[in-house]
């Protein structure tokens, strides 16, 4: 299989074209691609990539808060996230969340390869799944160090801090072990509520399952034989998708209220004074940090066209969410009076 030549190549990221002389100085390292089946979108496997990326559209133009940077310190805007299933050629299915970037070609990187167990055989041209010991024969091309793409801009003066920190500055777009002992708990009255399957359209519906076998896949949810239950509710989102949740008025109508305080904007303005730098700390899929007890999990209990599945951590429209997690942040943020924490957004004054 021939190696394609250095001028086809364009590089991953939004960067000046150097002189054709440069161009080929840099290009040094050669790295594996693949193709998805279904979409026919080629993927550079690259382990050292931070994260796994597509590239945007004409139809991305909000650009989300989470920058990533090139080799030479230029930001890479992003659009937010997006769930794809590749078919790779390995008989089984990846279902995984790609960093939507303003790149001219899609990445496999370091998080994708871990969570499936990927091997890279460069000397054989191959992509072998180390759970089957199935592997696939692809090609190698030349790519430019203008293709190396980081979560931590290396030119920065506090590179070296975050890089001892890295996981600081990656989105954790799968749900972790909880490193502490809160639980979201859903104290009742009355009877178990229950309702009936909504019917959705054929778009719709084929969202509701990707989303729903990438949440059971990552135990964000699994599979109930619960009385309770609520109806599926597909929340739209700024870049056209949809988040599913459930519709739970009947059970938040069921639940008694938790009355700890949410605090008012008017609140953090005794820990502006004296202050002139601000940073801003807008948590990642904050609600799915928190744990729902046990015993109360059936309470959650989505009813679709395709199952019935319960959360296994807290999920957006529950009543008493917004108080469990202020409560939690409260206690991370204990004494710490410089800091003012609304839910999931947090401000640092110092």
């Amino acid at each position: 299989m021939q190696l394609e030549s250095v001028g086809k190549l364009q590089p991953a990221v939004d960067s000046t074209a150097g002189s054709a002389a440069d161009e080929l100085k840099d290009c040094r390292n050669y790295r594996l691609f693949v193709t998805d089946k279904q979409t026919g979108l080629r993927f550079l496997v690259d382990s050292g990539a931070d994260l796994s990326i597509i590239p945007a559209t004409s139809n991305h133009k909000i650009c989300n808060s989470f920058k990533l940077y090139a080799a030479n310190g230029t930001v890479i805007p992003t659009f937010g996230f997006k769930i794809l299933t590749l078919d790779l050629g390995l008989r089984r299915s990846f279902q995984f969340p790609f960093v939507i970037a303003k790149v001219d070609r899609a990445i496999l990187g370091a998080d994708f390869l871990t969570k499936f167990q990927l091997i890279i055989d460069m000397h054989n041209k191959k992509l072998i799944d180390g759970v089957t010991n199935l592997s696939i024969r692809s090609h190698i091309a030349c790519v430019t160090s203008a293709d190396s793409i980081s979560t931590t801009d290396k030119k920065s003066r506090y590179a070296n801090l975050l890089l001892q920190y890295p996981n600081l500055t990656k989105p954790n777009l799968l749900i972790c072990n909880s490193k502490h002992n809160v639980k979201h708990y859903i104290a009742t009255k009355g009877p178990p509520v229950f309702s009936k399957a909504r019917q959705l359209d054929g778009n719709k519906l084929k969202l509701a399952k990707q989303e729903f076998k990438f949440m059971s896949e990552n135990d964000i949810i699994r599979p109930s034989m619960s009385p309770w239950t609520s109806p599926l509710h597909l929340v739209s989102k700024k870049d056209g998708t949809f988040r599913p949740c459930g519709d739970y008025r009947l059970l938040n109508a069921q639940t008694i209220p938790d009355r700890y305080p949410i605090p008012r904007i008017e609140d953090f303005h005794h820990i502006l004074k004296q202050t002139k730098i601000f940073s801003k700390i807008d948590l990642f899929k904050a609600y799915f940090q928190i744990p729902i007890s046990e015993a109360d999990k059936q309470k959650t209990s989505i009813i679709t066209p395709f199952g019935l599945y319960e959360f296994n951590v807290m999920s957006f429209g529950l009543r008493n969410a917004p108080s469990t997690f202020q409560r939690f942040i409260n206690e991370v943020f204990f004494e710490l009076d410089f800091v003012f924490a609304y839910l999931d957004d947090i401000l640092v004054a110092s």
